[in-house]
């Protein structure tokens, strides 16, 4: 099992983060790297976790938010997301 020596995540990791964000095809072309998925992956787990907390519900109960829905698995919606800040490698 290789590990990104920048990101420290598996490919399995960056497959599944791709696949959660709708992002497969991009990854898969090489359009963009694991470490910018493992990014923009937490960069939605800390938003997801922030809206739950602002809603008011305990964190602990907010169920795996970046997993894909069944009825999705076989055609996921694309989903963009703009991060701030500088390039990632």
């Amino acid at each position: 099992m290789e590990v990104c020596r920048f990101c420290g995540c598996t490919e399995a990791q960056a497959r599944a983060d791709a696949r959660v964000l709708g992002l497969n095809d991009e990854f898969e072309s090489g359009l963009h790297s694991c470490c910018q998925l493992v990014a923009w992956a937490d960069e939605q787990w800390l938003a997801w976790m922030e809206a739950a907390s602002e809603d008011g519900k305990p964190v602990d109960k907010v169920t795996a938010p970046l997993e894909v829905p069944e009825i999705l698995e076989a055609e996921p919606e694309p989903v963009v997301v703009r991060v701030r800040g500088g390039r990632l490698s």
